[in-house]
């Protein structure tokens, strides 16, 4: 299976400073956050890859940037090897554009609430030139309001006058408007109760089988990865600590963190059995640790993890950025 995405080495760094004449009557030095640091991955085509981790992990500036929103201040995304960011050819990064989409997080801030529903749907449609006369863009909005579970009559509507979970069916709708072969899925069930969340993650499913559809899915919720991804990127500070399968991760997880994460999960199945904690917070990402950015919070950290960070490196079918792994500590 060819891959549609690659993102090489992509970072990105925030300058978090103070006024510049603040910091000069203070002495004060400019100050950095790393968002995010030298991740490399690739998607297949019709595949779900999932990134998960804790709240300020980096996953939603990956995501950003992934789609062109964001900048990577190094590195580069690949769309069908034309670059996202720095292309050589306008024209054909111009023609991928329509390719990739993004539905997300808020469904009710992410659409507009003095456009119909109709109206927010067509939007694509009438930008890209993909239909001609007022008739047949009605009808092709029709056949997406119907194809995400709505009825075409829902068109007249604002988004106020919808559910949580029919808001975001409209934005899926909008986001198949230009026939994508990528979408990117940021938090696009948490805001919705946990029922109407099961509807959205079938839906997308669906929608994969029927149009071949790629997804990059960004989540901290692990119940939703179990039941949607293919495989599962792990990220902490800004960096990928584990790639894997889906039931390897889940199976036989090996970076600590990853680990703790799962831990964490409820299940029924552990009743009655020890867990540990995920215990500790992040570190301040305007200071990281030196070395294993984890190792404040790993109860295997040694040393070397103190002072040398680790790469991603293959053990089994994962990939994993952990010393204690690839020195056979666990």
């Amino acid at each position: 299976m060819s891959n549609l995405v690659r993102a090489e080495n992509l970072g990105r760094v925030f300058d978090v400073s103070r006024p510049w004449l603040d910091r000069l009557l203070e002495r004060a030095p400019r100050q950095v956050v790393t968002a995010v640091a030298d991740v490399t991955f690739d998607i297949a085509r019709r595949e779900t890859l999932a990134l998960v981790g804790e709240s300020g992990s980096g996953k939603s500036t990956l995501a950003r940037m992934v789609v062109g929103l964001v900048l990577p201040t190094t590195g580069e995304v690949f769309i069908d090897d034309v670059a996202m960011h720095y292309p050589t050819d306008r024209l054909a990064r111009r023609r991928l554009r329509r390719r990739i989409q993004m539905v997300f997080q808020d469904p009710y801030a992410s659409l507009n609430p003095r456009w119909r529903a109709g109206d927010i749907v067509a939007e694509p449609i009438r930008a890209l030139g993909l239909e001609r006369g007022r008739a047949r863009v009605d009808a092709r909005v029709g056949e997406l309001l119907r194809l995400v579970g709505l009825d075409p009559a829902d068109g007249t509507k604002y988004p106020h006058e919808f559910s949580g979970g029919q808001r975001q069916r409209v934005a899926v709708a909008r986001a198949l408007a230009s026939q994508p072969d990528f979408i990117v899925c940021d938090e696009p069930t948490s805001a919705l109760d946990v029922s109407v969340q099961a509807q959205i993650l079938n839906l997308m499913r669906d929608l994969q089988d029927q149009l071949g559809l790629t997804y990059l899915f960004i989540t901290h919720n692990l119940a939703v990865v179990r039941h949607m991804a293919h495989r599962i990127g792990v990220m902490y500070l800004g960096r990928l600590v584990e790639l894997a399968p889906r039931t390897s991760l889940f199976a036989g997880p090996r970076h600590p963190y990853t680990r703790m994460l799962l831990d964490a999960v409820p299940d029924i199945d552990m009743v009655g059995r020890a867990r540990k904690p995920i215990s500790g917070e992040m570190p301040n990402p305007i200071d990281p640790p030196v070395g294993c950015s984890f190792h404040p919070r790993c109860p295997y950290a040694n040393e070397r993890c103190r002072e040398e960070r680790p790469n991603l490196r293959r053990a089994d079918d994962s990939l994993v950025a952990c010393h204690a792994v690839s020195e056979g500590r666990i």
